[in-house]
């Protein structure tokens, strides 16, 4: 069995590849981690408003293949293979899924709990990936030990 874990550094995420280890046990892993392209126009600010991002702060932090690799390995999981993406999360993991050498039997997001007014401005990558693929999608949500 071959399963794709969408990871990166948020408590859900690593909440998602713990429940992955849990349920799939010795399958072979996969992790993506995409890198999401920065709005260069708009950030959120306190209270629902929003304000103009400088340029100097656009730069994109990425995660190299041996720290992705350490979340992994700290979520509970050994991934076989690090594939590291950039730009809209939901389309890079689709992507992924559907791009791999042998079929992906299993995609895993972690999915945050977000209000409405949240989601018009950041609308849900996992419900995006479930929308997006024709892999069967594992969503782990809910509260964060």
């Amino acid at each position: 069995m071959k399963i794709l874990i969408a990871l990166d550094e948020s408590p859900i995420s690593l909440r998602a590849a713990r429940e992955a280890g849990r349920l799939f046990g010795d399958a072979e892993y996969l992790v993506v981690n995409v890198t999401r392209h920065a709005v260069p126009w708009v950030a959120a600010g306190g209270f629902g408003t929003v304000y103009p991002i400088p340029l100097t702060e656009l730069r994109p932090s990425r995660l190299d293949e041996d720290e992705v690799l350490a979340l992994a390995e700290h979520a509970g999981i050994h991934a076989s293979e690090v594939l590291p993406e950039f730009g809209d999360p939901a389309t890079a993991i689709c992507e992924a899924a559907e791009q791999c050498v042998v079929d992906v039997d299993v995609v895993v997001v972690g999915s945050h709990d977000k209000g409405v007014l949240r989601r018009l401005l950041d609308p849900s990558v996992a419900q995006a990936v479930v929308r997006g693929t024709d892999r069967p999608v594992l969503v782990v949500s809910g509260q964060v030990e």
